[in-house]
């Protein structure tokens, strides 16, 4: 230490040029990295400044960073944390992994646990857990019985429910809270889809009911889990507090109602029920090695799975479809024009509902929605876990272990997949030349998943969205209230931050 202070005294110049290099190379390194959306991997933090920063608008800044970086890019998290995980938006990894090389990139254990509210579900299953169940849904969601009964129940909501609410805040003067009023309606629809049962989550006079207050306190501690490392949920967890404590209180009272809800259909042996989710699935032959609790949780699970896989992503599609109806009135007058041409059954009044075989013929209000969906995907990221060590189609490899998330938001924003008017609201590109809808491949256009697990409910969710979205527009003129920022929130579904205010006019046409 003594000769190094001796050689700072004899040599101040030296000593100073040193220090100033230093802070120089700094600065710029750090202007660098301000001008870069790329973000720096310090040491022992890795990227974690990156993802803290970016937390209020994680998809828009994600959206930059794979500008930049060419559609794909590793992110480091700290050292001690196992929080690195690849994101991309190229549909050629998008095949690779949904599609070409599908049995390579499951799910993965720590997305099932992360979701460990839907038990071992069709949502979360791998393997041969996930074929069976998928053959079961695809024969249910098949047959005749249940199609009628969803889409007569969806109809039936539309007209008894939604529109007399709505009918009745125009007539009181009251500004709307859009998105709560969808996500109150979907989950309705699915309640009754799932159980036969009416939950009255939509009224004037009553409060949102215990069962949809639950499924609320279950996705906002599922976000928090896809935010923090997966040690600090764990210890939550394990310790019962904070928003695990939450999650657990949820559970209970979620299964308090779905086990309810099976005993009930278990004493009605008769099972005159329609068509119902529990309905179907009680009447299929299950496994004879299989307990009385061991059938229970299996319904119990798939109740769950039916319940959390419509309700949120039909709302928020709704809640961005109107919204981009409020910034281009040409898409609404289009809209309305063409629903004008169309016959409409008569509910409550004077008020209009369109049946799903009337709306076959609606091209453009369907263009309109995969238009909100490209822009505004309802699940903004995919996620998939490396099964073995592989090199995807940009040459980039993985190991085994490797968490890909795939941003379908930052898909529908670059220029080399959507071109050049990528980021406008355009539901012209989904219509050919001929008038009728045109075809994307689903790796391109991913917001009903691609491969061996897409969405086997696409056809119920668009015909549930045309219902309701043309039933509105067609009776009541929507206005956002001035002075509002309707913007993405940072989270596993794609809410708005701060809900969506608007004002309702019964339209002359209805």
């Amino acid at each position: 230490m003594g000769t190094f202070w001796s050689f700072i005294q004899s040599y101040p110049e030296v000593f100073l040029a040193t220090i100033c290099f230093f802070w120089i190379s700094i600065f710029r390194f750090t202007r660098r990295c301000q001008k870069s959306a790329l973000p720096v991997n310090w040491p022992v933090v890795g990227m974690l400044p990156f993802l803290v920063g970016s937390l209020h608008y994680i998809h828009d800044r994600v959206v930059d960073l794979l500008r930049e970086a060419g559609c794909t890019f590793m992110v480091f998290g700290p050292w001690f944390l196992n929080m690195n995980f690849l994101v991309t938006c190229d549909p050629a990894t998008v095949n690779h992994c949904f599609n070409v090389h599908f049995n390579k990139y499951p799910k993965g254990s720590e997305f099932a646990e992360m979701f460990d509210v839907l038990g071992d579900g069709l949502l979360v299953a791998d393997s041969e857990s996930w074929e069976y169940q998928r053959r079961v849904a695809m024969a249910i969601f098949a047959a005749r019985t249940f199609r009628s009964y969803t889409l007569s129940t969806i109809a039936r909501k539309a007209g008894n429910v939604l529109l007399p609410y709505l009918d009745y805040m125009v007539k009181h003067g009251f500004e709307v809270e859009l998105e709560d009023v969808f996500m109150r309606f979907s989950l309705d629809i699915s309640y009754s889809t799932v159980f036969a049962a009416d939950l009255g989550c939509l009224s004037v006079s009553s409060p949102m009911p215990l069962f949809g207050r639950a499924t609320k306190e279950v996705e906002e501690a599922v976000l928090f889990r896809h935010i923090v490392p997966s040690s600090l949920w764990k210890l939550l967890r394990w310790l019962n507090v904070g928003s695990e404590k939450k999650l657990a209180n949820a559970k209970v009272v979620i299964d308090q109602f779905i086990y309810q809800e099976i005993a009930k259909r278990k004493v009605l042996e008769s099972n005159k029920s329609q068509g119902d989710v529990l309905s179907m699935y009680t009447k299929l032959p299950m496994d004879p090695s299989m307990s009385e609790q061991q059938k229970a949780q299996f319904l119990r699970d798939t109740a769950v799975g039916f319940i959390f896989a419509g309700k949120d992503l039909i709302a928020v599609t709704l809640t961005w479809f109107f919204y981009m109806m409020c910034k281009h009135p040409n898409v609404e007058a289009r809209i309305v024009e063409e629903l004008t041409s169309l016959q409409s059954s008569t509910w409550c009044g004077d008020l209009s509902v369109f049946e799903c075989d009337t709306l076959r013929s609606a091209t453009y209000l369907q263009a309109a929605l995969l238009e909100t969906l490209r822009l505004f995907p309802a699940t903004p990221f995919e996620e998939k876990e490396a099964l073995v060590d592989d090199i995807l189609p940009n040459g980039t490899k993985v190991t085994k272990g490797t968490r890909i998330i795939f941003s379908l938001y930052a898909m529908a924003r670059i220029e080399g997949i959507w071109g050049k008017d990528c980021m406008e609201f355009r539901p012209e590109r989904w219509v050919s030349k001929s008038g009728r809808l045109r075809h994307e491949p689903s790796y391109k256009f991913l917001s009903f998943n691609s491969g061996p697990r897409s969405c086997i409910g696409k056809d119920l969710g668009l015909s549930n969205m045309k219902i309701t979205a043309a039933s509105v527009i067609y009776n009541f003129k929507v206005e956002l209230v001035q002075g509002q920022d309707v913007m993405p929130q940072s989270s596993v579904i794609l809410h708005t931050q701060s809900g969506m205010m608007v004002r309702l006019k019964r339209r002359v046409t209805a």
